[in-house]
């Protein structure tokens, strides 16, 4: 059976974006896998310095939270249909309407 992301990184992601998602972002999630925080982000445009430093700052909270992890940011640019996966399994905090 596939276990779902830990709500407590979860939330600590949803708040540590509170403020810092831009227009061309499409999706984020995050996961744990072992000790490395997989922070995952989807645009439907190159982000500019300031967008990308304001979701590696959101990053750099959620890590705060949870002090014996790394993190890993993966920020890509994609404006193909977003994959069907399990929301909760796969840690989804953001989905854009479109």
């Amino acid at each position: 059976m596939t276990r779902v992301v830990d709500p407590r990184l979860r939330l600590s992601a949803q708040r540590a974006l509170l403020g810092a998602i831009c227009p061309a972002v499409r999706l984020i999630k995050v996961a744990l896998c072992e000790r490395e925080i997989v922070f995952s982000v989807v645009a439907a445009a190159r982000l500019s310095a300031a967008e990308r430093e304001a979701l590696s700052v959101a990053a750099a909270e959620i890590l705060s939270d949870f002090p014996d992890c790394t993190i890993k940011e993966e920020m890509v640019v994609d404006d193909g249909a977003i994959a069907r996966e399990d929301v909760l399994v796969h840690g989804w905090v953001y989905l854009r309407a479109e």
